[in-house]
């Protein structure tokens, strides 16, 4: 569907003014990691990537803009691999952090993929899964009083991000290889699976994916599976009368220029078989019309 300029620019500055006034509005600071002993270098670069807005840059950082104001692949990493430290987790991104840009970003994804630019969703899928699968891992890490019971919150911000893009597109095994590739780790394999099957049947209960929805809502050309005729042949019921012609149109081995000319014009065909009826309509061969065509403009006839 068409959609205005001005109502797209509204839009784009609507989302835009709240990305910046969530993080705005965040007034907490939170301390740095101190003792990163043992940590990865990958960790240790995104601790150097963390915003310190209205925070000391050298011991503090602000949680919603280290996830708002910043490219989506180094929110994506945040989320997946800042390490939850501490009795109290206080070097992390709190629930109530963790909330408020779950919720919000949710919000702002579906406005913006209802204005048909290109923006695409599939980074917002993974984005909002993994905020969501690190609040959930954050929760039960607080219910066990971080007692090590429950996995690591970047491992359910990774399940997170796969059920939330496998529930949206539909995707099983595609999306099952790029998260193993971006991971880099075989052991979530089985996690991985089991998620995205889940996430891709709970889906198929209410509704198609989403761009199945978007196909038949904007009416663009598809060729549905026709499910009686899979059935039939499932069945092994599939006849061939049901799928060819009792009297086809054919052409004799000789016949006049005339004839064939007045049989393409009231015929669209695309292909004619050559029978011959004096011996028991014996099947010689086909002609294409694109051939018949080409003898007639070139007068290859005698």
């Amino acid at each position: 569907a068409h959609v205005s300029t001005p109502y797209v620019m509204l839009v784009v500055s609507l989302m835009s003014l709240l990305t910046m006034l969530l993080p705005l509005l965040w007034r907490k600071c939170t301390p740095l990691p101190v003792d990163m002993e043992g940590w990865s270098d990958q960790e240790k670069s995104l601790v150097e990537e963390l915003v310190p807005l209205y925070c000391s840059k050298e011991t503090h950082y602000n949680e919603l803009a280290s996830l708002y104001l910043t490219d989506s692949d180094t929110a994506i990493r945040q989320l997946f691999h800042f390490r939850e430290i501490g009795d109290h987790n206080d070097s992390t991104f709190s629930s109530a952090a963790l909330f408020l840009f779950f919720f919000p970003y949710v919000c702002m994804a579906c406005l913006t993929y209802g204005i048909a630019v290109p923006s695409g969703l599939f980074v917002p899928s993974l984005m909002s899964g993994a905020a969501f699968g690190r609040l959930l891992g954050h929760l039960l890490h607080k219910l066990d009083n971080t007692r090590g019971t429950f996995a690591d919150s970047g491992t359910y911000a990774l399940m997170g991000a796969a059920a939330i893009a496998s529930g949206i597109a539909r995707m099983t095994i595609s999306l099952t290889v790029m998260v193993l590739e971006a991971t880099g780790d075989m052991q979530y394999v089985l996690p991985l699976m089991l998620t995205v099957m889940c996430a891709r049947f709970i889906g198929n209960i209410f509704n198609d994916g989403l761009y199945d929805i978007q196909i038949h809502t904007r009416q663009l050309s598809f060729l549905d599976e026709d499910e009686s005729v899979s059935k039939l042949i499932e069945l092994h019921d599939l006849l061939v009368s049901e799928i060819m012609t009792k009297d086809p149109i054919t052409l004799p081995p000789v016949a006049q220029v005339g004839h064939v000319f007045d049989i393409m014009k009231e015929t669209n065909h695309h292909c004619y078989p050559i029978v011959d009826v004096n011996d028991s309509n014996v099947l010689i061969g086909t002609i294409t019309r694109k051939v018949i065509c080409t003898l007639i403009k070139h007068k290859a006839f005698g």
